[in-house]
This record gives structure tokens, sequence and C-alpha cells, in this order.
């Protein structure tokens, strides 16, 4: 019984050092789980209108953080090789 909980210490341990030296990836793999089962669940087109939805939500939350005007946001944020406007 002891190697049981050793073992699930162990690997209890052994994710919570992953979570410190790599969050992103960690991150990653899970919102790649959650798209997955939503796209097997609710299908392709569905789960993409979601995800494209939550990416303009943080393209505008971040631009809000950020201060200033949206306009001038917007054109810092797309490269330069794709407006005219610089």
């Amino acid at each position: 019984m002891d190697n049981e909980i050793s073992l699930k210490q162990a690997l209890v341990n052994a994710i919570r050092r992953q979570c410190e030296k790599r969050p992103g990836t960690l991150l990653g793999i899970a919102g790649g789980i959650l798209i997955a089962l939503g796209i097997l669940l609710f299908g392709f087109w569905s789960v993409m209108f979601v995800v494209i939805c939550g990416f303009i939500g943080c393209f505008i939350g971040k631009n809000i953080d950020k201060g200033g005007s949206l306009i001038d946001n917007i054109r810092d944020s797309v490269p330069r090789d794709i407006h005219r406007w610089r």
C-alpha cells in the first residue's frame, strides 16, 4: 500500500514540476484536448466559431488593457507588409 501512495505522490510531484517549468506547454496540451473534445461533441464549425470569438475577445481585451485608441492599437498589431497606413 505504501508503494501506491508513494507512486501517487511521485506522479503529483512530477506534474507539479512540469507546471512550474513549462506552463505554456501544459496549457497548450489542455487547450488542444478541449478543442478536440469540442469538435467530437459539437462539430468542427461550431467549435471554430467559439475559438474565433475567443481570439477576437482576447484581442479586444488586450487592447483595452494596453490603453490608447482602438484604431491605433489595431494599426500597431497588423504587420507592416499588410497595411498601407504607415
